[in-house]
C-alpha cells in the first residue's frame, strides 16, 4: 500500500516545444535534439524563475534510441541544459516517461534529499540520424518507426511486423464498447467524428500543436461541404475497423520539461505553484485486458493509488487528460476514472461536453491526435497544458472556471499506467 508525501511537493515551472517534424515544422526545423531539449528546459526555468545552479538533480528520458543516438541523455545533454556536475539519470517509461519522472522527482524531494529537480522528456519519431551524425537527420519510413516502437512490448507476443497496437487499441476496444453498451457501428462512427472535431478544435487554438487545422476546414480543403462525408470517405480509412485513421495518434518530434520543488522553493516563488498531491503507477504485461476489452486492469490500480494518495474522489476532478493514442480507448479510461459515467462517454463526446467550454473538459491541448505524440515528451506536454489551465493562461481554449484539481493519465507503451493529481495554489 502506497503512503503519502511526508512533505508537500510543487511544480514551479514547465516548458514545451512546438510538436512537429524536425525536418519541416518552422519553429523546430533543423534543430538538433540537444537544442530541442534546451528549448524546453529554458522555458521551464523561466517559468519557475529558477537558474540552473539552483537545480540539485535532473531526470531525463527518451524511448526510441534508434531515432536519437541518445542512449545516455544524462551525459550527452548535460551541457546543453546547464546540468553538468548535477546528479542525473536517464529513464524510459515509454509515453509515461516525463510524468513517471515527476513521480520519482517528487519522492526524492519529499524525502528531503533534494530541493529542486528538473524532469525532461525528448523524442524524435519522424527522423533519425543520417550516417550516424548527431546533427544531420533523414526521414524514417513509417513502418520502421512503428516496428521500433513495438520493441516496447513483450517480444514473446510479437509477430514479424511487430506487435500491432492499432487493432488492440482501436478496433477491438471499439467493438467491445459497442457490444457492451449497445451502440451501433453507425452511432459509434458519428460520436468519434464529433470527438475528433473537439480535439482538432482545441489544437487549432494551440500554437504548439502539430495539426492546427480544424477538421471542418480540412474537409473543405479536400472538397467536401459536409465534414461528416469527408470523415466517411477514403481520405479517412478504417485503421482497425470500426475505428478510423483520424481517431488515432499522430507521431511528432518534441521536448517537454518541468521543475519540481520543496515547499521552501514554492514559498519563495512569486507565481502560482502547482502542488503534486499524489500519483499512481502500475505496470502490466500483455495481454492488456481479459474478457472485457474496455477495461485495462493496470489503469484501475493506478487511478486508485493516485486518488488515495491525493485524498480525492472522481467527483473532485475539474479537468482530466487521459492518454488518447486511440480516441475510443481514451473514452474507456475516462469512464474507468469516474470522470465520465460508464457507457455514456461517447455520447458526451457527441454532445460537445468534452470541449474546453463543456461541463466535462478533456485534453484541451488537442490530445495525441491533434497536438501530436512525441513519446517520452508527451506526458510533460499534458502537464504543461494542465498548468496553463490552472493558472488561467490557456488563451482561447481556457476553461471558463480555472480548474483547481487536475488529473493526468498516460499509458507508457508496454504497459505502464501513470496518473498524477495536481492541485492549484499553495
Amino acid at each position: 500500500m502506497e503512503g503519502k508525501f511526508s512533505e508537500p511537493v510543487y511544480i514551479l515551472g514547465s516548458g514545451c516545444t512546438r510538436f512537429g517534424n524536425l525536418l519541416e515544422t518552422p519553429e523546430i526545423k533543423n534543430l538538433t535534439l540537444q537544442e530541442l531539449a534546451a528549448q524546453a528546459v529554458k522555458e521551464a526555468l523561466a517559468d519557475a524563475k529558477t537558474s540552473p545552479d539552483e537545480i540539485d538533480a535532473f531526470i531525463i528520458g527518451n524511448v526510441t534510441m534508434q531515432t536519437s543516438n541518445l542512449p545516455a541523455t544524462y551525459s550527452q545533454l548535460s551541457k546543453w541544459i546547464g546540468m553538468e556536475m548535477k546528479a542525473g539519470v536517464h529513464i524510459d517509461a515509454g509515453c509515461s516517461t516525463t510524468n513517471a519522472g515527476a513521480a520519482i522527482a517528487a519522492t526524492s524531494i519529499a524525502s528531503g534529499v533534494y530541493k529542486k529537480v528538473l524532469v525532461v522528456g525528448i523524442e524524435s519519431t519522424l527522423s533519425r540520424p543520417y550516417k550516424l551524425s548527431p546533427y544531420e537527420r533523414e526521414t524514417i519510413p513509417t513502418e520502421e518507426m512503428w516496428l521500433w516502437t513495438d520493441y516496447c512490448i513483450n517480444q514473446a507476443y510479437s509477430v514479424p511486423q511487430g506487435y500491432d497496437i492499432f487493432p488492440v487499441y482501436n478496433g477491438i476496444v471499439a467493438l467491445g464498447y459497442c457490444r457492451k453498451y449497445g451502440y451501433s457501428i453507425e452511432e459509434f462512427d458519428r460520436c468519434m467524428f464529433e470527438l475528433c472535431k473537439t480535439r482538432r478544435m482545441h489544437a487549432s487554438m494551440n500554437k504548439k500543436a502539430i495539426n492546427q487545422e480544424r477538421l471542418e476546414d480540412e474537409a473543405k480543403r479536400m472538397g467536401f461541404n459536409d465534414p461528416y462525408e469527408f470523415w466517411k470517405s477514403p481520405y479517412n480509412p478504417y485503421l482497425a475497423w470500426p475505428s478510423r485513421l483520424r481517431s488515432a495518434v499522430v507521431p511528432a518530434d518534441g521536448a517537454s520539461a518541468m521543475i519540481l520543488s520543496c515547499k521552501e522553493g514554492a514559498d519563495e516563488y512569486d507565481g502560482m505553484p502547482i502542488e503534486l498531491k499524489g500519483f499512481g503507477i502500475s505496470v502490466g504485461d500483455l495481454p492488456w485486458y481479459a474478457g472485457d476489452s474496455t477495461v485495462q486492469t493496470y489503469d484501475v490500480h493506478s487511478f486508485k493509488k493516485a486518488y488515495d494518495m491525493a485524498g480525492i474522489k472522481p467527483e473532485d476532478i475539474d479537468y482530466l487528460h487521459v492518454h488518447d493514442c486511440s480516441h475510443i480507448t481514451s473514452v474507456c479510461v475516462a469512464e474507468l476514472s469516474g470522470y465520465l459515467p460508464e457507457g455514456k462517454g461517447i455520447e458526451y463526446a457527441k454532445e460537445g461536453r468534452l470541449r474546453f467550454d463543456g461541463d466535462r473538459p478533456m485534453s484541451t491541448h488537442g490530445g495525441r491526435h491533434a497536438f501530436g505524440h512525441a513519446w517520452a515528451a508527451s506526458a510533460g506536454s499534458d502537464t504543461y497544458e494542465a498548468m496553463k489551465q490552472m493558472r488561467g493562461i490557456a488563451g482561447q481554449r481556457q476553461i471558463k472556471s480555472a480548474p483547481e484539481i487536475c488529473v493526468l493519465h498516460t499509458h507508457g507503451y508496454g504497459m505502464i499506467s501513470t496518473v498524477l493529481v495536481l492541485k492549484g495554489g499553495k
